[in-house]
This record gives structure tokens, sequence and C-alpha cells, in this order.
């Protein structure tokens, strides 16, 4: 699944991913100030579900704007007296021949299959491999099983990186080092320290408000006031979305600053080193747009004595009186530039069809998905930043759903007869960096994408304990919820259903194109997103009956003589989860496509009667600003929402069909 921390508080107006598995639902989820290693937030709380990003013990979280992922009902077996005809050919599943893509997928040698990395290539080459053997067509590009594409899969730090202070030079990987979302730039002018970095007019705290920030360079704490306060209003025990690095960085180049050098706050963090390098290794790396460092405290403390200030006592006086102590160097001048590059790399779907037997049916289409990426080294959405380097087998995520494709796929591409439908078997690359083959592909489908009549979607099926198992999605046809039930007589699970189509997997990009999908799904558990993910905790046994519902699903689908209606989900709107600035929660009603190739937000679909379609927004337009100010990715998008409070009125441009629109959106809450 997506890395929670990835899309951890991308609120998009209607679009949530999971909350922390400390929090059981219905919060926006602890922000990771940085890497996730501070010690109010244990580990084991901060990472998702396969909805896939992060904070881990939810029992299933999963939608923008939804409360969280909840199961609307739980069907046991036997609910219904009529079942179907049996799927004869599912009773040909092996656990062993499961088991031994899984082990294959999830080896060592395979390095945890990260974006852009040789492994995923060896791993697309072995899926195609076995399309061939089963009898798939090829369904990609130019006669082939593959689908490319071009994805940012990193950055690389260059040699041009240097911080000057009253004309005293850094050295970087001791004194500072760049953050990797820091854009690649030089800056000049004034120093100025700005306090946490926070403006919150919810909580009555701006740390710009006594300075000007315009064209300066801007020292700010890491963290946030009254960080061990219970009592204090910015929580005290998890961080609010105001202690990121990455709005802190929006921040301040909002209010003007052409760069910004974090410190790590003395007072609560003395007993750890005053060191640089660690602490901003997972963050995103979307482009903040100004140079952004992170440096030591003993760097800059000279800077701070001889104007006559102590760092520690600053912070003593902004946590005890809850007022900012912002102030301007007098005649310091500053000098930085970050030289941050983004790697983008060529990564690949893999697809193979089955056709099928009906002569007019043929033409339609039943997708079944599962992607194959994982999180490779855990330099990136790991839930354990402190074991990054070591290899993150994603043996369940998603290596379970993976191996399901490859023995669905041969069972289906030997046996007679075929499918009514044309049944097209995907594996999606990118997912783990936010569904971005998936988005690919419906964006630029091989098939006619209205010719697609359903989507299954496969993601962390080997976990299944006592025999429970949720469905995702079942509220996006009238059908599903009774077809379920019918197909699962046989199988004898147990059935937590979710009427939703939004989460954070692969199915979310074709419900986003009003694709009626199902989404299979086993659980989280302690291992996600974790070196701990290994083939020997896979439950073999467990993920062949969640094959033979799944295949049992979309066998129903290829040969119901009509396809499927899809219905909107009209989604829960969370209470009291706020934004990605951190302060309010409003609704804007936009989902949003999460490529990241463009300069802006593209919206993949505008949810029926939201703030977004009533001022005229649809899907395909790219929010390129909002109000007044710039915008170019998703992060700075989420940022901009947590600003608005129920009832403002937001004037947002977008781009559609080569031109500029301006609307008035007025922002509603969540309910």
């Amino acid at each position: 699944m997506v890395s929670l921390e990835l899309h951890r508080l991308r609120v998009h107006g209607s679009l949530r991913f999971p909350c922390p598995s400390s929090c059981g639902g219905g919060c926006s989820g602890p922000p990771h100030e940085a890497s996730g290693r501070d010690r109010r937030v244990p580990q084991t709380g901060r990472h998702p579900m396969k909805p896939k990003h992060y904070p881990i013990a939810i029992v299933l979280a999963a939608v923008v704007g939804l409360s969280s992922f909840y199961l609307n009902s739980v069907a046991p077996a036997g609910a219904r007296a009529a079942a179907p005809p049996a799927a004869n050919w599912l009773e040909e599943l092996s656990a062993d021949r499961y088991m031994q893509h899984v082990q294959f997928l999830a080896s060592s040698e395979m390095k945890g299959r990260a974006s852009g990395s040789p492994e995923l290539e060896r791993a697309a080459d072995y899926i195609a491999s076995q399309f061939r053997i089963f009898g798939l067509q090829p369904a990609g590009e130019n006669g082939t099983y593959f689908q490319a594409f071009e994805i940012t899969t990193g950055v690389e730090i260059g040699s041009g990186n240097s911080v000057q202070i009253d004309g005293a030079a850094l050295q970087m990987n001791r004194d500072y080092v760049p953050i990797p979302f820091s854009s690649k730039a030089t800056a000049e002018g004034p120093v100025v320290f700005a306090g946490y970095g926070i403006t919150a007019p919810d909580l009555q705290w701006d740390d710009y408000g006594a300075i000007d920030a315009n064209g300066k360079i801007v020292i700010v704490f890491r963290h946030e006031p009254g960080e061990l306060d219970r009592n204090s209003k910015f929580n005290g025990v998890n961080f609010t979305t105001h202690a990121t690095f990455m709005n802190k960085a929006i921040n301040a180049r909002r209010h003007g600053a052409k760069a910004i050098i974090f410190i790590t706050d003395p007072n609560n963090h003395g007993g750890e080193p005053d060191a640089v390098g660690p602490a901003t290794q997972g963050v995103e790396i979307d482009d903040v747009g100004i140079p952004a460092f992170h440096a030591t405290r003993a760097s800059v403390e000279p800077l701070f004595k001889e104007a006559g200030r102590d760092l520690a006592e600053i912070q003593r006086n902004m946590d005890a009186d809850l007022t900012p102590q912002s102030f301007a160097f007098d005649g310091v001048v500053g000098r930085a530039s970050a030289d941050v590059v983004r790697v983008r790399k060529t990564v690949r779907n893999v697809l193979g069809a089955v056709p099928g037997s009906d002569p007019e049916l043929k033409n339609e289409w039943i997708v079944v998905g599962a992607h194959y990426d994982h999180v490779g080294l855990g330099e990136r959405n790991s839930a354990a930043p402190s074991e990054a380097g070591k290899i993150h087998h994603g043996a369940d995520d998603n290596a379970s759903g993976t191996a399901g494709i490859l023995e669905l796929a041969r069972l289906m591409g030997d046996g007679d007869p075929k499918p009514r439908r044309s049944v097209l078997f995907v594996t999606f690359a990118g997912e783990e960096l936010g569904l971005l083959g998936s988005s690919h592909f419906v964006n630029r489908p091989t098939v006619a994408l209205n010719s697609i009549a359903g989507m299954i979607n496969m993601d962390m099926i080997g976990r299944m304990s006592s025999n429970n198992i949720s469905v995702i999605g079942v509220g996006t046809s009238p059908d599903f919820k009774a077809w379920l039930e019918e197909s699962n007589q046989p199988v004898g699970l147990k059935l937590g259903f979710s009427a939703s189509g939004i989460g954070g997997s692969d199915h979310m990009s074709f419900n986003a194109k009003r694709i009626p999908v199902l989404f299979f799904f086993s659980g989280l558990h302690a291992d996600y997103h974790r070196p701990t993910d290994t083939a020997d905790k896979i439950n073999a046994t467990g993920s062949i009956q969640i094959l033979r519902l799944a295949g049992a699903m979309t066998q129903r689908l290829a040969d119901a003589p009509t396809r499927p209606l899809y219905t909107e989900v009209r989604e829960q709107r969370a209470q009291g989860a706020a934004g990605g600035g951190g302060g309010y929660s409003v609704y804007f009603g936009s989902v949003p496509d999460f490529r990241d190739d463009l300069n802006g937000v593209l919206f993949a679909d505008i949810r029926s009667e939201s703030p977004a379609a009533k001022a005229g927004l649809k899907a395909g337009d790219l929010l390129v600003e909002f109000d007044g100010q710039p915008i170019r990715n998703l992060n700075e998008y989420s940022y901009a929402l947590g600003t608005k409070k129920p009832g403002d009125v937001v004037a947002v441009v977008v781009e559609r069909n080569g031109q500029r629109i301006k609307a008035n959106v007025t922002v509603e809450a969540r309910r």
C-alpha cells in the first residue's frame, strides 16, 4: 500500500489517507516532523493501512475525507441462501505455486523492489515471462507486455551546496545538509530568526507576525511550542501538522523568505546528538520552492550569542508564555546555495490479456490489478526509519497481491471456456510513491477507458487471520454486495465491507474515473513497511481463500450479461480532521491525481455537490493557484487548505483545455 507518510495529511477536500494505528480512526494522524523518529510517536504507531501510507495499526482507515476507513458491515459466511455456480477453475489454485512467486519477489536478491531500481526491472521481466508462459497476450505498448513511464524516484545531492552566515562558511555534512525537498537555487539576504516557523491563526500563534521575512534567510526551530505539555494548544502529545519540515518551509516561502535553515530546539532534545542528516532522511522530495537546510545548533549559536540571545532561554520563554520570540539579526547577511537534483527514472506497468469469448462482450474489459513495487531499502516511506539501509522485503506489501495476480492469470490463461468479457491482468509500478502506475494507466490506457467495466485490486492479501478479509469499494456498484455474499458461500470468509472506493491503493485511480472497484485487503500488521515483512510470515492457505473469492468475482464481472453500474459513494466527512496547514478542517471536494510531472494539482474527479462542484470545477482541471498563492504540488495544496476555515471564499485558478479559469469556492465544514 501507499505509504501513509507519503500522503499522510494530504487532505484534498474529499480525500484523506488512513489514520495512525494508535488512533483507531477519525484523526488526521501524527505527521512525521522529519523521519518519524520522535519519541512522542512510537514507531509502531506511524504507518497506515494499505491505503498506504502510514502509521500502522489502523483497523483499516482509508479515505480522503472519510472519518477513517471503517467497516460498514460484516457479512459472515452463509449470509445468503443461494450460491452461484461453482467456478471450477478456482479449485486448481495452488498454495505452493503462489508461494514460489512470493518467495522470489520478496527475496533478499530483489532488495525490496524500489521504484527505479534494477531489482524492480527484474521483477517486471519475471512477471512478463510468467504471463507469456501462461498464454496471456501482450497488452502493453508496441506489442509488448510493458507500459513504460517516468517518475521521480529520489534526489541526488550535488557538489554545489554551500551556506555562509555573516561571512562564516559552514561545512557540508558536519554543520549542515540540504533537505531533499529543497529547490536547486542560491539565496542571499539578511538573516532573521522566526521562532518555530509556524503560522496558526486557529491557535493564535504566528512566528512571522512581528518580523518581515520578505527577501530574508530564515532560521527556525524544529518541532513546536509546548512539545511535552499535555495541556498545550499544540497538542503536546502528538505533533500537529505545523511541526513538519515541509509545512514550515512552505510557510516561510509564503512569507517571502528566500531560504530556510532548521536547527533542533535545545530544551526538549538535549539528549540527542546535535547532528544533521538522519532527521531529514525520510522527508518528501517535492520541490518546496526555496533552498532549505538542516544545520546544527553549534554552527549558528555564535550568531545568537553575538546578538545577546540564548537559544535555550528563547525556547523557554516561548513555551512558558506561548508567545513568539522572533527577531531580526542586526546587519547579518547570509548566502546559501542548494544543489539538489530530482532523479527521474523509467518504470514499467506489466500487462497481460485474456481475450473474451463473447462476440459482443469481448470488447469490454475487467481489470485485475496489484502493485509489485515496494520501498527498497527503506530510505523513503519506511515505518522503521532507524532501519533504513536494510532490505524491506515487501512480502505482504505487495508480493502477496502480485503472486495472486500470477496465480489467477495462470488458471484463466490455461482455462476453458474463456470469460465472456476480456480480462486484463496488470501489475503496477510506482504505487508506493503515490499510485503512479495506476494513475498513468487510467490517463493513458492501453485499452479504451470506457470499455473497462470493473476493476479488482489486491494489495496485502498475505496475512489473513481468523478468516477475516476486508473488501473495499462495495458501494461503487449496487450489485457488488450481493455478488460478494453469494460468491463467498463456497469460500466461507468473514467479510468486512466498506462502501467507499477511495483509499490508498491502485483501485482509487479507477474509482476516480467512475469505474466500479473492489479492493481485497487482509489487514495491517506490525511488519508493514519494515524489514520484517518477509515471505515466511505469509499465510498462503489464507491467500488462496482470498483468491478463490477474488477469482469468483472476476468471473462474475466478466460473465455478467450487463456491465455493472457505477455508483458514487457519498463520503462521510470526518469531523475534527485538520488540513495540511494544521488547523482548520474544511471540505473542498476534489480527488487528486497523483502524477508527479505537472506544475500544479490535477483533479482526477470532483465529488458531486461538493464546494468544488458548486463552483464549476471539473475532473481534468489543473489547479495552479489557491487564494492568490501558486500551487505546484500536493503538499502546497494540502497546506493551503489547512489555512482556511469553513465558510471562507477562496479564489482559485485552474487550467482547462489551454485556458485559465477563475472560480470562487466556498469551503465547507467536514461533517
